[in-house]
């Protein structure tokens, strides 16, 4: 079985015309050497940038002329969809275009590339090389992108990154800006997305991010990446281990400060902050996980580990920790009860 299997047939088969020959054969380039596995180099990009960029795009008589047959599209994305789109968009705005500066280009609908970049739409690797060449995307960027095009979309994502920060992978920032709904459960400590500065330097210094222009950046992109920083409107649910806030080791003025941000973010009527008690029976996960819903696209859920962040969307996987959420939150505390025992905590750090 050859790799061919997995790639969708392309936007448009016959978006160019004859008297477009040098971009069309700059199309067949591309898209021979990015199916047959070669790799995407700088004299691809070149030979993309100055022969396609040297033919007018298709016209919209073109289009009429030789009829579109794109395959339907799917009615849920996938995480690899999105997270593709959402590079090339970013590619493109760097580059000062528009969308319909991409759409004069290329001569495709300008709703096509909307599609195209909020993972909305099937394409084929041509497409996205000559798409990135356009773009202006680096040789480094059309390589990687290419590569990311290439990988099975079979609901099993992999990614690596920083010791215990994958704050900065492109896929976590789609799902952080993206998701209707976001449901997380951490055992070992505080959801990143409810953790206070200070907690965040003392978590990212204990894995080796040292360095205080280091720290910084990662400090300021964790805490960009929260909930109450974008102004989303959830519901965020968010599951807390006692043991996480009881830590002996945790200086009592972080403590104190983020046991008090916990109760003002419980106030907000889109967060909903569950306290698990540390008598609890739920079940012995050694790494937490967060499960990103939206209507328009399939959930995913996120198993971080130190170095690597593993993605899933198969219905089995989701099903599961669905059920583990369900069972989760039977042990825990409602909302007003995870209130109290948050100002009750927080009196007794008074104390001391």
């Amino acid at each position: 079985m050859t790799a061919d299997r997995y790639l969708p047939k392309p936007l448009f088969p016959g978006r160019f015309t004859a008297d477009v020959t040098g971009a069309k054969q700059a199309d067949i380039a591309v898209t021979r050497d990015v199916s047959a596995g070669g790799e995407a180099s700088r004299a691809v990009t070149a030979s993309v940038t100055t022969h396609a960029l040297a033919g007018r795009p298709a016209s919209l008589n073109d289009l009429e002329q030789e009829p579109v047959k794109a395959k339907k599209t799917p009615q849920l994305s996938t995480a690899k969809q999105r997270e593709l789109g959402a590079e090339l968009r970013r590619i493109r705005m760097r580059a000062g275009y528009l969308a319909t500066d991409m759409s004069r280009m290329l001569g495709w609908p300008a709703s096509t590339i909307s599609r195209l970049e909020s993972g909305l739409r099937t394409y084929q690797a041509g497409d996205i090389a000559i798409y990135l060449a356009r773009a202006k995307a680096t040789p480094q960027e059309l390589d990687d992108l290419v590569a990311l095009d290439r990988l099975p979309d079979n609901g099993y994502q992999v990614r690596s990154h920083p010791t215990g920060f994958p704050d900065e992978l492109p896929l976590i920032k789609v799902l952080d800006n993206g998701s209707q709904s976001v449901t997380s459960y951490n055992p070992v400590e505080i959801p990143r997305q409810l953790q206070i500065e200070p907690y965040i330097r003392e978590t990212l210094a204990r894995n080796g991010h040292e360095g205080k222009s280091t720290l910084d950046t990662t400090v300021h992109a964790r805490l960009a990446s929260q909930p109450a920083s974008i102004r989303m409107p959830g519901p965020f649910t968010f599951y807390v281990h006692q043991s996480t806030l009881s830590l002996p080791s945790l200086d009592p003025t972080l403590a104190h400060e983020q046991v008090l941000h916990l109760l003002l973010v419980s106030s907000l009527p889109s967060f909903h902050i569950h306290l698990v008690p540390a008598d609890s029976t739920v079940p012995d996960i050694r790494t937490g996980f967060t499960i990103y819903e939206h209507d328009q696209h399939r959930p995913v859920l996120h198993l971080q580990q130190l170095t690597t962040s593993l993605f899933l969307e198969n219905d089995r996987d989701i099903t599961f920790y669905s059920g583990l959420v369900g069972g989760i939150a039977d042990q825990s505390l409602a909302r007003r009860q995870t209130r109290e025992w948050l100002t009750h905590r927080l009196a007794s750090l008074d104390r001391h």
